[in-house]
């Protein structure tokens, strides 16, 4: 076996020896394992201890702790290898003049030994391998068998499954398929209710194999689809899962740039349709689709008073002319699609009256996430990314299209903008998140009209006109529960080019002098644009004062000299966990939120 260079992540990081004794500390020691001087501090429980070694997450302090002694080994092997994280390379890289595994093999080999051969794998509930594997003889693929290193892998992977006897999520994320040997392995596990799969995307012949049911699975990921690589067959994964309930489906952009008609709907879903199999999804999300809806039933396959869920970007859109024909089977399709009555979250990259017509076809929408047709690079190092939506130098669009090239009109784009308002203010009041495209303007009244019938906004972005500061603050107390307000602000726009010139510590004054007001208490995040995100502390008032002379609050003197909100500038990804900028980007991550 020829083994790539890699590297171990996560919960065995780093290489364990046979616990060390270290002096004991009273404040943390076990009456049943206390020496004679432990007398001399407090003992605490062992139930106490497992407390705060249930809060740790550093895999480095937990490496650390197993080697403090003997007790600190048995209780926090189990955390340690809760979750197994290998990853190999295709080179091999350097650490201080001397390559990873110097003396020995590599660490992404080094951990499946550990795996094999001791009795870690009692342990394990979620194990993955991603990476860049070095496949040696590819050419013996041609004459119709596997090359030998990448069936000692397979075997490998095999062995170490078999110890993994609680094992509940597996991802193999590597660039070389999974053969059935490990299929098999997993087939065996039935606690194993997440797994996700990276689909080859070089056209080497390889075996094809038809994924075994998995009956309890509760999430499925699938990404890099390419129907002219060999991917394996999932159709039987989802006829059988009767308890499947996050499904996600990434297909290789090339065949959407290519305007090639490779994919086709009925190999993935045909056994369902032919089966009336339904299955029960409450959180689906499709990336790169590009084929022909037939009109063969695919809407049948997910039950519409069960799901809770969609996201749906690059899919469907018709802003290429080389694509639109099969596009646009979509949008003839439509009306015999059934509507989710429990929908609760939608997110996408395209704008259309016909989505408009489906919004109001069903009440009680709670989040709504446009994604600004702006190219996105908030995750430069994410595994799949979707290709670039249309570049800023293009016209903006209605539709998702350019209406066969020809420029739209102002008009046209603030008539599709008002009709998504009056959906949303008609028909889904219960709405908590709210993200808009940044090329809606709206006006103050609007905006006044939209947090009126919306009361219990939670997160909200849009694009305005600078607004009165009075204006504003009236708008704010329409939604006491918002705590997070992000102003879109469309790249290379006049505003834009404004913000721009002025300094950052000017934008960090003006916020503070404004924010401080009751109105803002309950306000934490305030975005401006892309670039910009601040963080909102405490209100902080001149000594000795603790509040502002009744009328004197817009005065300049109070302005300068009075209070101000602490306010503090965070990058993009620190506040990635906030739907509003999170939800915003065409890319993909193999997770579930």
């Amino acid at each position: 076996m020829a083994p790539a260079n890699g590297s171990i992540d996560a919960r065995i990081h780093l290489q364990h020896r046979q616990p060390i004794t270290a002096p004991h500390h009273g404040w943390l020691t076990s009456p049943a394992r206390s020496h004679a001087t432990s007398g001399q501090g407090k003992e605490l429980p062992l139930q106490l201890i497992q407390l705060i070694i249930s809060h740790l997450d550093n895999v480095a302090d937990l490496a650390r702790i197993t080697r403090t002694s003997r007790l600190f080994y048995y209780m926090t092997l189990p955390r340690l290898y809760e979750e197994v994280t290998l990853r190999s390379y295709s080179d091999i890289r350097y650490v201080n003049g001397r390559p990873e595994g110097y003396g020995n093999g590599s660490p992404f080999a080094m951990g499946l030994n550990t795996l094999v051969s001791r009795t870690f794998g009692d342990y394990v509930q979620s194990f993955k391998v991603i990476g860049e594997w070095k496949e040696h003889d590819t050419e013996d693929y041609k004459q119709g068998r596997v090359p030998d290193n990448s069936m000692m892998l397979q075997v490998v992977m095999r062995a170490a499954l078999d110890k993994m006897k609680n094992m509940k999520a597996f991802a193999w994320e590597l660039n070389t398929k999974p053969l059935q040997t490990v299929y098999q392995g997993i087939m065996t596990k039935p606690s194993l209710t997440s797994l996700t799969l990276r689909c080859p995307t070089r056209r080497i012949p390889r075996p094809t194999t038809l994924i075994p049911p998995l009956p309890n699975l509760t999430t499925l990921i699938v990404y890099d689809i390419d129907p002219l690589c060999y991917p394996d067959d999932f159709s039987l994964v989802l006829m059988t899962s009767k308890r499947l309930e996050n499904l996600k489906l990434h297909w290789n952009p090339r065949m959407r740039e290519s305007g090639e008609e490779s994919v086709n709907l009925m190999n993935y879903f045909g056994r369902c349709l032919a089966a009336g199999q339904q299955i029960p999804l409450k959180r689906m999300a499709l990336y790169n689709l590009y084929a022909r809806n037939t009109g063969e039933g695919f809407e049948k396959v997910t039950d519409p008073l069960v799901v809770e869920e969609v996201t749906i970007v690059n899919c469907m859109g018709s802003s290429d002319p080389m694509t639109v024909f099969l596009d646009d089977t979509w949008r003839i399709q439509v009306a015999n699609h059934p509507i989710p009555q429990n929908l609760k979250m939608m997110r996408g990259d395209a704008t259309d009256p016909e989505h408009v017509k489906m919004l109001y076809r069903f009440k009680g929408l709670e989040r709504l996430y446009l994604i600004s047709n702006v190219p996105r690079n908030s995750k430069p190092n994410s595994v799949a990314v979707s290709p670039t939506t249309p570049s800023t130098t293009t016209t903006p669009t209605v539709n998702g299209n350019s209406n066969n090239g020809t420029p739209i009109s102002e008009h046209q784009c603030k008539s599709l903008a008002g009709d998504y308002l009056a959906v949303i203010q008609a028909n889904h009041r219960t709405m908590r998140h709210l993200l808009l495209a940044d090329r809606w303007q709206l006006s103050d009244d609007a905006l006044y009209k939209l947090c009126q019938s919306c009361p219990n906004l939670e997160q909200l972005g849009f694009s305005s006109a600078v607004p009165p500061l009075e204006s504003l603050r009236e708008i704010l107390t329409l939604v006491p529960k918002l705590w997070a307000l992000r102003i879109l602000i469309r790249p290379g726009s006049e505003l834009a080019e404004k913000l721009d010139t002025m300094e950052i510590e000017m934008h960090m004054f003006a916020l503070g002098t404004e924010l401080w007001r009751p109105q803002y208490s309950g306000v934490k995040y305030v975005g401006l644009g892309d670039k910009y995100v601040f963080k909102l502390g405490e209100v902080m008032y001149p000594k000795g004062k603790t509040s502002v002379p009744a009328g004197q609050e817009n005065s300049m003197n109070a302005r300068r000299m009075g209070p101000m909100r602490r306010v503090t500038r965070v990058a993009r990804e620190d506040v990635s966990h906030i739907e509003i900028w999170g939800m915003d980007t065409t890319e993909f991550e193999a997770k579930f939120p």
